[in-house]
């Protein structure tokens, strides 16, 4: 037998690779934007193209452009294939060339399903199925608000809305976001639905779809915990989100809304924050103790597996059922009827914990650069708007006080290395960052400290 040839290892891990595509992507989409075919008159500045692909990429929504009037088609159509591309993720994409090719091996789709965090779920199967149900439901709410907007533009205005909203982006060639529509029913539900199919997850939504099935066809379909986490976390936030936004807001940006309206102002309002962007109330104008609530919405997310950010909603019901057990004096993690594994309930609060102190960093370094930028006609003080705004890129969500085109050339510097980080993860690029270390061969002797 000859020798065997060694496997070059490759020069950068999963996680590397991850970012690197990532910021490339970030980079070509900038490039695009730069192009005086992407703008109306004047061409946007570096700094304008860097900020608004990488929001685009990230799935986020915050900008410092009216896209309406300084992108020209082409550019929104550049925005709006960022979007998608940003949405799906470069590792569905990646994989899907590398399926179609016939060259997928199987350390890639397990790599793949790590990304998509496939819970007993065979990548391939999560990567057609997630192609699927975005094409068609972005299909079926392009349709819907093609219609309703209306004019010589309705179709595009249709089709940018819906995938923005799939995509949980935000962005929108309106002015003023949707706050033109909160009355309109049809809008809000169909951008507000789409908002929460794409924030469940793929892994969710398929599940959800074979229990359907099943239930039709008398047959039992168990539901996975991570599911029926999500489903339970995401409705209960829906409503509670809802609730709390109409007593809050009720005297004042709802002050002149009827009944029905502040209704549909208050369940729209509780189901963007979760990642979305989109608005039909003037967050500049709401009251503190409601931009704190929000906070706390934006920085919880979504879905993981899906095209949300934040912490994610599973994450933060495993810290919250760790903390109960402990308080309740019982050794293990459980949740309906399962007990979770003490590594996810670490790798929870491990990215809880580097999530507050990424955001307690980020804030602090925009309190210092936007210490005497002008920030007139807010409702709120300065130190509300910008940890606002820092939560929001971070959760990749959009919304904003109206404080983002103010930022100084620092400021939105700061707020694209938080889109970007929140993005990916802060556990992710730790660990793509920091190289895995071997474990060491000897161990300290122990000695406790007094805590609390």
């Amino acid at each position: 037998m000859g020798a065997e040839t060694a496997v070059p290892k490759p020069m950068f891990s999963g996680p590397a690779r991850l970012v690197l595509a990532w910021a490339g992507l970030i980079a070509v989409g900038a490039s695009l934007l730069r192009l005086p075919a992407s703008a109306r008159a004047v061409p946007l500045s570096c700094l304008e193209a860097l900020f608004t692909s990488t929001s685009a990429v990230c799935v986020t929504g915050l900008s410092t452009i009216n896209v309406g009037e300084r992108l020209s088609p082409f550019g929104q159509a550049v925005l709006l294939g960022l979007i998608q591309l940003g949405g799906l993720g470069i590792s569905t994409v990646s994989t899907l060339l590398l399926a179609t090719a016939g060259r997928a091996s199987i350390a890639q789709q397990y790599e793949a399903r790590d990304a998509l965090a496939a819970v007993r779920v065979k990548p391939m199967q999560v990567l057609w199925w997630a192609i699927g149900i975005t094409l068609v439901s972005e299909g079926i709410g392009a349709v819907i608000l093609a219609e309703r907007f209306g004019g010589e533009h309705g179709w595009w205005y249709g089709v940018f809305h819906s995938v923005s909203a799939f995509c949980n982006a935000g962005f929108s060639p309106f002015a003023d976001n949707l706050m033109g529509y909160r009355g309109d029913a049809v809008v809000n539900f169909t951008v507000a639905g789409l908002i929460m199919v794409g924030g469940l997850g793929f892994i969710a939504l398929r599940q959800l779809f074979l229990w359907t099935a099943g239930v039709v066809r008398r047959r039992r379909v168990p539901l996975f915990l991570h599911t029926r986490v999500v489903l339970t976390a995401s409705v209960l936030l829906w409503i509670v989100g809802a609730v709390v936004f109409i007593v809050l807001e009720h005297d004042h940006t709802m002050a002149d809304l009827d009944g029905r309206q502040r209704a549909l102002a208050g369940f729209f309002q509780s189901v963007t924050p979760r990642t979305a962007g989109y608005n039909t109330l003037d967050f500049g104008m709401m009251r503190e103790p409601t931009l704190l609530f929000t906070i706390v919405l934006m920085f919880i997310g979504a879905a993981p597996g899906s095209c949300a950010g934040g912490v994610k909603v599973t994450t933060a019901v495993a810290v919250l059922a760790a903390l109960r057990s402990r308080i309740q004096g019982i050794p293990h993690v459980s949740l309906f009827n399962r007990t979770l594994p003490l590594g996810v309930v670490a790798r929870a609060f491990y990215i809880v914990i580097l999530s507050t102190l990424f955001l307690v960093i980020v804030i602090g370094a925009l309190v210092m650069t936007e210490e005497t930028r002008p920030m007139a006609g807010l409702r709120a003080d300065r130190l509300t708007a910008l940890a606002f705004e820092a939560v929001s890129a971070f959760g990749t969500v959009g919304l904003s006080t109206g404080i983002t085109p103010n930022l100084s050339a620092g400021g939105q510097l700061l707020i694209i290395l938080t889109m970007f980080v929140g993005r990916l993860g802060p556990l992710a690029l730790a660990v793509a960052v920091l190289r895995v270390r071997s474990r060491p061969l000897y161990e300290y002797p122990k000695e406790e400290v007094a805590i609390g």
